[in-house]
């Protein structure tokens, strides 16, 4: 088994990964780790450190010729989800906390070095409340409950001098200095308070760079954490897997059983989610120290309200896997659940951040990145188009509404620009193809009426088809062709092999024929569309995935009958086709014969780019409900229930945007795909729950509570559309982490 610790982005970030993983099996190994929290009050940090500092972890974030290894804090977020995945004893909290404040500083070149190099440990009193420290002259006094890394040479802390805030640096050494390491929790974090009495200071800075120093040293200090954090989940969920796949019950392994691969698969999910947001908050570090810090810090709450969460589901699923042998003193188990309780609160907790990500609370925003390129181009044609849209149709949302503004786009030459210019399109890879819908989002355009046409259908015919089927694509960019996908039926739903709609040869040669005859369910826009690639079944003895073949089909065919099938909202949107020995020439087959599951596969996996368009706009649709309720007096709870909302979104959108990196940088995406779908599906409901709870009495009737009614009742179809969230959590448990049918 794989593991899901210390994910590398680059080559030189999987070198990295080996090295320390290489140090922490000679310094940390599992062994080693159970003899030392025997005898928690004695764990010490420097040995573990002293050999990263060989490695020149310590000193990642630094660039050589400052003494550092030349690397980026992306790197050292990697190397952190390492040693967190083996809860190593080491001072990285408060190095971090130490390095990100002196970034950028004049005067304290020879610190830093010493800290990079390993020869000085370093700690911060900016973890939970900072404490509290006064100075008066050259000396400081106060005190600091919960310190980190106790054994710290040189402390930097934050006090009231004065004439203002100074960032202080303190040695321990020193008799004015008392350290009272308490038994924490957390058996391999050792934890103490500071008090200081008239202790010798050395100031590094002075007023607002003081606090501008400290609060960058606590935003490094916490995506350390958060990254530690991303490791102890992948180190849970493969140990959780690997019990799964050995442990057997009624004579099957339990990772079997439905339950606990729906538990383990949320884990991954959880796991993804939170290390793009780590990553991300390790970006925005690397943008230097002219990143604007409303928005590191943002991203550093998000960070670390998700990797808490993550921690506790997942060293708590650890536990419940295993079962009464995770309960006890000599399993590995209760460490990780440990760490995961003792660092929930150390940067102030779910509170303080969802507090901080509060989208009710009226801040600022970060001007958005110029638009440049294909983006560029769209957003003035749409800025020129859209106005005259609206004028005609007003808010109407009509299939005719929406067809209308797909002929109006092609006028432009802006429908499908992702397709390859030998069909029409412009060429655009997948970056691009993200930032132009981005575009269209942010403009509230409407969707597009034949969606499933031009980025499902008509890829496939690119493939597959023979140059006469390719005609077809002309009309589908210009919306005079309508095409759906008739998948689903009645007895297979998600379970796509099973499906028994026939089609049986009549004839041989060129002018043989295919008669059909079956049903097809749940289609959207079925009704609406003038044309169907068509799945069924050729060859009845094959086993299920064989003997399957794609056909392209009109609708106007004798023997075709549509019914519409009306929603829970009262639209329509979906039809149900039943076909009676319905003909169509040999001609009609897409593929070749009986390979329809492959070309259906094809076709399924243009969907990734359209998930991750879907898990971008999600942000947008939670800042519209949030001004929309600008006006209300919302309670506590409902700005809380739409924070929460904004942490989903804004997760799924990082997590959109590391899985568009992948692809855009030539490898193969992760699970990110499946993932996106799983969390986007449980996002979108909660927001139109939280939508309509959030106006009270004027939910169930008021006028002005139509559109929250609508997606209220809309978002039931999130968790079902495209694969149900159990047929989504099945996928992840055994394809992604490989446990058993």
């Amino acid at each position: 088994m794989s593991s899901h610790v210390g994910v590398a982005d680059t080559e030189d970030q999987r070198a990295l990964v080996d090295a320390v993983g290489r140090v922490l099996e000679r310094c940390w190994n599992a062994e080693q780790r159970q003899k030392q929290v025997g005898d928690a009050a004695a764990v010490s940090e420097r040995p573990v450190w002293s050999a990263m500092a060989e490695l020149g972890v310590a000193g990642l974030p630094v660039p050589e010729d400052e003494g550092g290894s030349g690397g980026r804090w992306a790197d050292l977020a990697v190397a952190l989800e390492t040693v967190g995945g083996a809860l190593a004893a080491v001072p990285s909290i408060g190095a971090a906390g130490a390095l990100g404040a002196l970034e950028g500083l004049d005067g304290v070149a020879e610190t830093r070095a010493a800290i990079t190099a390993g020869a000085t440990l370093a700690t911060t009193t900016w973890t939970a409340d900072g404490g509290t420290f006064t100075l008066s002259g050259p000396r400081v006094s106060g005190r600091a409950e919960s310190l980190l890394s106790p054994e710290a040479d040189v402390v930097l802390l934050l006090a009231d001098g004065p004439d203002g805030p100074v960032l202080a640096l303190v040695a321990t050494e020193d008799s004015a200095v008392t350290l009272r390491r308490h038994t924490s929790l957390d058996l391999t974090r050792p934890v103490a308070t500071l008090e200081l009495a008239d202790a010798p200071v050395t100031v590094l800075a002075r007023g607002d760079e003081a606090l501008a120093a400290a609060r960058r040293g606590r935003a490094a200090a916490g995506t350390a954490l958060a990254n530690e954090l991303v490791g102890l989940v992948a180190h849970c969920l493969d140990g959780a897997v690997a019990y799964a796949v050995d442990r057997e019950q009624f004579g099957r392994p339990i990772g079997a059983f439905q339950a606990v691969k729906h538990r383990c698969a949320d884990i991954l999910a959880s796991l993804e989610l939170t290390r793009a947001a780590a990553r991300h908050a390790a970006a925005l570090l690397d943008a230097g120290p002219g990143t604007d810090p409303d928005v590191l810090d943002d991203a550093v709450a998000l960070a670390l309200v998700r990797a808490e969460a993550a921690a506790h589901e997942a060293s708590n699923g650890y536990i419940q896997v295993l079962g009464g042998i995770g309960f006890t003193w000599e399993h590995e188990a209760h460490l990780y659940f440990r760490r995961s309780g003792a660092s929930a609160a150390l940067f102030g907790g779910a509170e303080a951040h969802r507090t901080r990500l509060d989208p009710t609370t009226v801040r600022a925003a970060a001007p958005a990145p110029a638009l440049t390129g294909p983006a560029a181009d769209l957003d003035a044609h749409v800025h020129d188009l859209l106005p005259g849209h609206r004028q005609k149709w007003g808010d109407d949302d009509s299939f005719a509404a929406r067809l209308d503004w797909q002929r109006t786009l092609h006028g432009a030459g802006w429908i499908a620009p992702q397709w390859p210019e030998e069909f029409g399109g412009r060429g655009l890879g997948i970056v691009d193809q993200v930032a132009c819908d981005a575009v269209l989002a942010g403009h509230r355009a409407p969707a597009l009426a034949g969606v499933l046409g031009v980025n499902n259908v008509a890829p496939t015919l690119m493939h597959y088809g023979t140059p006469e089927q390719q005609r077809h694509l002309a009309a589908i960019q210009a919306g005079t062709e309508v095409w759906c996908q008739g998948f689903s039926e009645p007895g297979s739903g998600s379970d796509l092999a099973s499906l028994r709609t026939r089609a049986v040869l009549d004839g041989d040669g060129p002018d043989a024929e295919f008669v059909i005859s079956g049903q097809k369910v749940w289609t959207s826009e079925g009704m609406e569309a003038d044309h169907s690639l068509l799945l069924v079944r050729t060859d009845p003895d094959a086993p299920a995935h064989k003997g399957i073949s794609a056909l392209l089909v009109p609708l106007d065919l004798p023997g075709i009958t549509r019914r519409p099938i009306t929603q829970i909202t009262g639209d329509g949107g979906f039809a149900e086709l039943f076909f009676d020995d319905v003909r169509v020439p040999y001609s009609a087959l897409l593929g070749p014969l009986h390979k329809g599951w492959t070309v259906t596969m094809t076709t399924l996996a243009f969907e990734r780019a359209g998930v991750i368009m879907m898990a971008a706009r999600l942000e947008q649709d939670v800042l519209d409900v949030v001004a929309e309720l600008a006006e209300r007096d919302l309670a506590p709870g409902v700005r809380l229930d739409l924070t929460d909302r904004l942490v989903e979104a804004r997760l799924l959108g990082l997590l959109g945007r590391r899985a568009l990196g992948r692809i855009a940088d030539g490898g193969a995406p992760g699970p990110e795909h499946s993932v996106i779908k799983l969390a986007w599906s449980a996002a979108a409901q909660h927001l139109g729950e939280t939508h309509l709870a959030a106006l009270g009495a004027d939910a169930a009737a008021a006028p002005s509570a139509a559109g929250a009614r609508h997606g209220y009742l809309l978002s039931r179809a999130s968790t079902i559309a495209g694969g149900t969230t159990e047929i989504m959590r099945n996928i992840l448990a055994e394809r992604v982490l490989g446990m058993p049918r």
